[in-house]
């Protein structure tokens, strides 16, 4: 049977805004934008909180001094993502009126193809209270990071590293190149083949060669290969059995992997 591997889309960071809501430390906002840069990140906007042209906020900035610096700065969270086409909220607490939660993995990839032509909002709440419940329900879709349960609460700009991370990934994902797989019927050929010059080269008893073949089989399975692949291995089966026509004798002293026996034993019991 032909498998098609699909490709993958790709996150647009163009699109990702992040949404500091009521931060409290100048040092932070600094911290933030410092880890929005290595993640390719650039826009930030602050809802009522410290400034982020503070000084303490550029002295952790460490070379993202321009994220401070286009920051927009707003007086509510409703004005702030007004024109937000999605806005995810983070929480670190759960609740009957929360969200149910995605992972920053899971958020990612849920946000790929809304990227393309939609300005996405990711809000983080301050450092003691976090989003409020209301705040949340102007959110579609809310983030927590899985953490111990004795000490969920994150740093903020912690926390923004974390889903940029995870955003970042899904921006430099390589789409995967369409493979047809090899069909059953070649594989098999190819087992077939690889049995009889295994026996040939005395690696497989002839009386009892299933047992190995079994694990051979679902290690070729596992490999998912393609037509080409399965014709390499055939090519090299075709060479053993070249070399031992040209007169090379297989070795007399049994293999002690064959059949299963020897360090192979346990994992083909």
């Amino acid at each position: 049977m032909d498998i098609i591997i699909l490709m993958q889309g790709k996150m647009n960071l163009e699109s990702v805004c992040i949404i500091l809501v009521r931060p409290k430390y100048p040092e932070n906002i600094g911290s933030v934008a410092r880890a929005m840069k290595n993640m390719g990140l650039s826009r930030l906007s602050v809802v009522n909180g410290c400034s982020a042209l503070h000084p303490n906020a550029y002295k952790l900035a460490s070379g993202a001094e321009d994220i401070l610096e286009r920051a927009e700065e707003f007086f509510t969270f409703q004005e702030a993502i007004s024109e937000m086409g999605w806005v995810a909220g983070t929480t670190s607490r759960g609740g009957r009126e929360r969200l149910p939660d995605l992972t920053p993995e899971a958020l990612a990839k849920k946000l790929i193809p809304l990227s393309k032509k939609n300005s996405i909002g990711l809000a983080f709440g301050s450092e003691k209270e976090g989003l409020t419940n209301e705040e949340l329900s102007l959110c579609h879709l809310s983030a927590r990071i899985p953490s111990v349960e004795s000490f969920p609460s994150l740093n903020i700009a912690q926390a923004v590293m974390v889903v940029s991370y995870e955003l970042f990934r899904a921006s430099t994902m390589i789409p995967k190149r369409e493979v047809r797989l090899a069909h059953a019927g070649q594989t098999e050929r190819m087992l077939e083949h690889m049995e009889k010059t295994l026996i040939g080269i005395g690696f497989l008893d002839a009386s009892h060669p299933k047992k190995m073949m079994r694990v051979m089989r679902r290690l070729f399975g596992r490999a998912q290969m393609d037509e080409r692949e399965v014709q390499i291995l055939h090519g090299i089966w075709s060479q053993m059995d070249h070399c031992m026509r040209a007169g090379k004798r297989p070795n007399k002293n049994p293999s002690p992997y064959r059949n299963g026996e020897g360090p192979l034993n346990e994992e083909t019991s």
